[in-house]
């Protein structure tokens, strides 16, 4: 084959590959299809690892938590540096009381409020006990849909823009392109809630083009409680075994907290996920301590 020939062989290796243009809701669904079939073990052993950057430093914590497929999550309640070294309160704890009163010595009323003079001193736990797990999927395989109906494959392309609005679903759906991401060809599609986007938090998500899993997704919110709750996270996936699992999750924005406390950078990230673990059992986790745990909305 001689030179001028090669970009024309080229050219008509591209066009064999070079699929129709795909289309967004149904890259949409069928990644939704491939999650729904993901078969988790039950249940499953992992490592939760909590990172937090808070003026120069730099602070980390790891959990042992176990998850099982009716959607009980069991932590240990201590952190692997909790464990290693005790956290110690140390210093004096000082309250005002503020008592106002009117003609109290004729039987009249008064009142009493008592506050914290100082600035409390912040948990250990810094973002709280994370109570959650790495097959959480932030609601894209619940909730109302219409009847399913045979969505072909899609195969991949080159890239194109399309919009598609579903009726009757969560979300109204747009192909932003299609992008390399680590290696692979993806496409980035861009949801638009149609309501309750409190609960549809979901705003950019980018889906392997072969396999059609996905591979990473922008949500906008994270957790239940605030700041958390407040600011966009990116969340990267994994595949362990075959299964589709969280990877990391990182804020997007610093995440801000009562008491002037203020986190420049938060990431939590999913490794040693195992079928089998030899300690000890984790209790079951009690609702009247609800407060101190970090936690996913219950839609899976």
């Amino acid at each position: 084959m001689n030179a001028s020939a090669l970009p024309l062989a080229l050219c008509l290796v591209l066009t064999a590959n070079a699929p129709a243009d795909p289309d967004a809701d149904r890259i949409f669904e069928h990644a939704k299809r491939v999650l729904s079939a993901q078969s988790y073990p039950d249940p499953i052993f992992y490592r939760t690892t909590v990172r937090v950057s808070e003026g120069d430093k730099d602070e980390v914590e790891h959990f042992h938590a176990e998850a099982f497929s009716g959607g009980d999550i069991r932590v240990e309640g201590i952190s692997d540096e909790e464990q290693a070294t005790p956290h110690e309160t140390g210093g004096v704890n000082f309250k005002l009381s503020l008592s106002i009163g009117w003609n109290t010595g004729a039987g009249g009323q008064s009142e009493t409020d008592t506050r914290d003079a100082h600035r409390k001193e912040a948990a250990p736990d810094y973002l709280g006990i994370p109570l959650i797990s790495p097959s959480y999927f932030f609601a894209l395989i619940s909730g109302r849909t219409e009847p399913s109906k045979p969505i072909p494959l899609v195969t991949p392309g080159l890239p194109t823009i399309a919009t598609v609005t579903s009726i009757g679903r969560v979300y109204k759906v747009s192909l932003v392109g299609t992008e390399s991401l680590g290696g692979l060809y993806t496409y980035h599609l861009h949801l638009e809630p149609t309501s309750h986007p409190e609960r549809y938090r979901v705003r950019e998500l980018w889906v392997d083009a072969y396999t059609y899993q996905i591979e990473q997704l922008e949500t906008q919110g994270n957790f239940t409680d605030a700041p958390m709750s407040d600011v966009p996270w990116l969340v990267v996936f994994q595949n362990v075994d075959g299964n589709v699992y969280i990877k990391s999750e990182t804020a997007l924005k610093p995440l801000v907290f009562h008491h002037d406390r203020t986190f420049a950078s938060a990431d939590i990230s999913f490794d040693d996920i195992r079928t089998l673990d030899s300690s000890l059992p984790i209790l079951p986790t009690s609702d009247r301590d609800a407060d101190i745990y970090l936690r996913e909305p219950d839609a899976r």
